[in-house]
Formats: C-alpha cells, sequence, structure tokens
C-alpha cells in the first residue's frame, strides 16, 4: 500500500503537521476556558454572565474566546483537508477561509492608515498595532458579539457590547474608561453592518482620537 506521505514536499508535510498541532492546541485552550469557568458549553459561560454569577470581564471576553477558538478549530479542520487534497494530487483550489481568517480578509483592504502593517491573527481574535504605539485586540463573532480592548499610554480601555445593564447607559454598546466608569457608545455604526464593518468604524474613531473623545 502507498504511504500517503511518499509524494508529500518535506514543507508540505511540515505545514500538515503544524495544523494538526495548532487543532489540537486550540482544542485544549477551550476546554481550558470552559473548565475555568465551571461552565461545559458556551452558551453556559454566557449564561452565567448575564446572570451575574461571572463578572461581565473577563466572563464575556472568556465566552467569545470560547466561540471564536472553535470557529478556528472548524477553519484548521477545513485548511487541512486541502492541504491532503492538493498533496494528494487534487486540483489546486485556493485556500479555504472562515471564521477570524474570513473577517481579517474582509477588514484589510479598507483599514485605517495608521493600522495598515500592522495587523495579526490571534487564536481568539484580530490584534492591530497603530503607528502611534496603540494596541487593540478585537474579539468578534458578528456584529452584535463583540469586546475589542485596547490599550494607550499605558491605560486599558474597552469597547464592548455584553449583556448586563450599566447605570446611566441605555445603548447596548459601551465603553469602560480606565477609571472603571462604564459610558454609552460615542461610536456611529453603519446600519446593518457586518463583523467587518463593526471592526473598521472602531478603528476609524481610533486612528481620529485614541480615547474616542471620552477622556
Amino acid at each position: 500500500m502507498k504511504n500517503f506521505f511518499d509524494t508529500v514536499p518535506p514543507r508540505t508535510a511540515t505545514a500538515i503537521a503544524d495544523v494538526s498541532r495548532r487543532m489540537y492546541d486550540l482544542r485544549e485552550l477551550r476546554k481550558r476556558l470552559l473548565d475555568d469557568a465551571g461552565c461545559v458549553e458556551a452558551d453556559d459561560l454566557l449564561a452565567a454572565v448575564r446572570e451575574g454569577y461571572l463578572p461581565e470581564h473577563p466572563g464575556y471576553d472568556a465566552w467569545l474566546a470560547v466561540r471564536l477558538i472553535g470557529d478556528r478549530e472548524i477553519a484548521l479542520h477545513d485548511t487541512l483537508e486541502w492541504r491532503c487534497l492538493v498533496a494528494n494530487g487534487g486540483k489546486s483550489l485556493p485556500p479555504p477561509r472562515s471564521g477570524l481568517a474570513a473577517l481579517a480578509h474582509a477588514i484589510r483592504p479598507s483599514l485605517p492608515k495608521p493600522f495598515v502593517g500592522g495587523m495579526r491573527l490571534h487564536h481568539d481574535g484580530i490584534a492591530f498595532r497603530g503607528e502611534t504605539g496603540i494596541d487593540v485586540l478585537a474579539r468578534v463573532l458578528a456584529s452584535g458579539d463583540f469586546s475589542i480592548e485596547w490599550r494607550w499610554s499605558g491605560e486599558a480601555w474597552r469597547f464592548d457590547n455584553a449583556p448586563v445593564a450599566h447605570p446611566d447607559v441605555d445603548s447596548a454598546a459601551h465603553v469602560h474608561l480606565p477609571d472603571g466608569t462604564v459610558v454609552a457608545s460615542p461610536i456611529a455604526f453603519p446600519e446593518n453592518g457586518d463583523a467587518a464593518a463593526i471592526v473598521l468604524a472602531f478603528l476609524e474613531a481610533l486612528a481620529k482620537m485614541p480615547t474616542l473623545g471620552l477622556a
């Protein structure tokens, strides 16, 4: 019987092994996040945040991470199948894109100038580095499920729409200031905007003013 790897170039075999290892690492990370929260499923984690059994942060971020990591596992599985197909003499097809990879692909052409060249895929989000030294990590599952954290001048900020009520905040999207104050979102999103539109609108606002005009 012919060995599958007999005709596979060393570089391709290494890439296949790397994808398999990353799938395993992500699966274990997702399990640890759930175990740390005392939850079995991702939806249990979100329910615990909504009902106040877990703090809004990092509880909501952990829920997003679990969901995004799960999507990333599926995307890597598709990539593994594609690499094996091509290595086994299949048609030369473009690599599949889904989840965070698809989101990054949609965002890249329209990145605000200060962030061009500073985007990279993270295991549970997309990281951005601005020319002025601002660091951003966007965990965006959909237009209605996101948490974007950034650091500016040594201070941590967060923009999200976690399902938690805050005094004097009547919008789902809100900003956590470095001093702990929570205020309504100052960003106007495009109507019917998808996940890419949410991230781009935020980055455009951040490029103009790293504090979003809140400090």
